[in-house]
């Protein structure tokens, strides 16, 4: 597998639906992109939630893989630790939700947009 795909056949999604296709990180990081350039132009709370939906399907599609490399680091280690910890807060950040306002819907999505594009520089790191 590429480093430009990850993912398999019968992932779950953030939906619970299997999904088939490799996931392409670039498309991951062309929406990461979109994320961040919501803070330079007015706010629309429909344009975040399709945005947080998205995000949390990628994290859904980024976290096993995370997840299994993580468990071959030794369980003792302080590395092993901070990435347990560091998946954890990714994992309960993309389970939040938007909030009720603007403003709490565009910090959530800028921190979702963050993890998404941590999971993608640690994936290579952690294996």
């Amino acid at each position: 597998m590429t480093p430009q795909q990850l993912g398999s056949a019968g992932e779950a999604t953030a939906t619970g639906h299997a999904r088939r296709d490799p996931l392409d990180l670039n498309t991951v990081r062309y929406t990461i992109s979109r994320a961040r350039g919501q803070s330079s132009v007015p706010l629309h709370y429909d344009e975040l939630a399709a945005l947080e939906s998205e995000l949390c399907g990628y994290i859904a599609q980024l976290l096993p893989a995370a997840k299994n490399a993580v468990d071959k680091l030794w369980h003792g280690g302080t590395a092993w630790h901070q990435q347990v910890s560091r998946l954890d807060g990714i994992e309960r950040q993309a389970g939040q939700g938007l909030g009720t306002g603007v403003l709490s819907a565009h910090v959530q999505v800028q921190q979702l947009a963050k993890d998404c594009q941590w999971l993608i520089d640690h994936q290579g790191q952690q294996r």
